[in-house]
């Protein structure tokens, strides 16, 4: 005995619109049944920049305010007590704002041609937290400060 055969039944290559919505309505809800991720904390975050090295506290100093007003424009400044020689110098300041969507806000590389270890930029924060400078030094040491930042205005609403 043979059973017809229906045109449905014989699929092209391209998957049907029915298939297509199927799968996105799928992709929305899985990552919902699996539970919201797990946000990274400040400390995971420098530990992931230092490679899993504790940064000592201390040797450097940022200046940010602890009130702005506007999130889109946070002025701040980083200064390193190192003597910038072939010796001994900074080899990166990284900078990290735990809440933002992107929290690796900058990295900024010097040498001992840089003469001081000094750094002045503008950041956007999404929300009030506490934003980090870590220092890499070139003998291998990680130095790091914090400072907690109250912001009236968020910024990085859209996410990015």
């Amino acid at each position: 005995m043979s059973f017809p055969i229906s045109p449905r039944s014989k699929r092209s290559e391209a998957p049907s619109r029915r298939d297509v919505v199927a799968l996105a309505a799928a992709g929305l809800v899985l990552p919902t049944l699996a539970g919201p991720a797990r946000a990274e904390t400040l400390d995971d975050l420098v530990r992931r920049v230092t490679d899993g090295v504790a940064p000592a506290a201390g040797g450097l100093t940022l200046e940010i305010p602890a009130l702005v007003e506007n999130g889109n424009s946070v002025d701040v400044r980083i200064a390193v007590d190192s003597p910038m020689t072939e010796a001994a110098h900074v080899r990166w300041i990284h900078l990290i704002a735990e809440k933002n969507p992107f929290p690796d806000m900058a990295r900024i590389h010097l040498s001992p041609r840089s003469g001081r270890a000094l750094v002045a930029t503008t950041l956007r924060l999404a929300q009030s937290q506490t934003v980090a400078a870590v220092v890499a030094h070139s003998d291998g040491r990680y130095a790091v400060a914090t400072a907690p930042v109250v912001v009236t205005l968020s910024a990085c609403i859209d996410g990015g």
